[in-house]
């Protein structure tokens, strides 16, 4: 009689057993994606906001390349004039086989003024002096807007050299981005892989708990037998 009730205590111990095992795999809750999504979720903000940043860069490159190509075509344009006035240089020579009319015309024309104004002081130099003055303050004139324009072709390639230099911050910038951007699709792939593996063991779970589920119930079932079987 003892060894009866002994069986029947451990068949009983085994029927438990299997059903709170049974009881407690369905308890277990399934893999929680909702951190892995929320992180996916905030790298693509980040990975937005980047994109966001690097079409403002975008922007401002093709401000600064379409400056430097106004810059540039300003650049040509002074060196041109540069030129015209280095002819201007050589022309202002020309000036040494004037007539005394022409000498007068000249000066009178350069300072119209002082030539308007009444004076009884008169000064006569000699026609040859008079033909270099007037060689020399045409000389001097077009130094002047050379000397002008030669540093505003300066000012201008300081300003180019700059914007490029611009330019090239504004690049190694979106190339960072880029870098970053990279990482944070590499970060989200990560997240997505996890969340497939976890969901793949929560399936082999469920596949394994619907076997064990069926196994369970033909334990629990010779079990019961047995043990009325041994009551008997």
């Amino acid at each position: 009689m003892k060894n009866q009730w002994t069986k029947i205590g451990f068949t009983v111990l085994v029927a438990g057993l299997l059903w709170w095992i049974f009881l407690y795999q369905g308890c277990n809750s399934g893999f929680d994606t909702k951190p892995y999504e929320q992180k996916i979720d905030s790298l693509e903000n980040r990975i937005d906001s980047i994109k966001q940043e690097n079409d403002s860069l975008e922007s401002n490159i093709q401000y600064l390349e379409e400056t430097n190509t106004m810059l540039t075509d300003r650049v040509d344009g002074l060196k041109d004039k540069i030129g015209d006035l280095k002819d201007e240089l050589k022309d202002a020579e020309q000036a040494l086989v004037y007539t005394p009319t022409q000498v007068d015309s000249f000066f009178m024309a350069a300072y119209p003024v002082q030539f308007a104004s009444l004076s009884e002081d008169t000064t006569h130099l000699p026609l040859e002096v008079s033909k270099q003055v007037v060689v020399d303050v045409k000389q001097l004139i077009v130094s002047k807007d050379i000397i002008r324009t030669q540093d505003n072709t300066i000012l201008t390639l300081d300003t180019l050299v700059k914007n490029k230099d611009l330019v090239i911050v504004d690049l190694r910038k979106k190339e960072q981005n880029y870098i970053a951007i990279d990482k944070d699709r590499v970060e989200q792939g990560k997240n997505y892989q996890i969340q497939i593996d976890g969901l793949k063991t929560d399936l082999k779970k469920k596949e394994w708990k619907l076997k064990f589920g069926k196994f369970q119930k033909v334990i629990i079932g010779v079990a019961g037998l047995a043990a009325g079987i041994l009551i008997k």
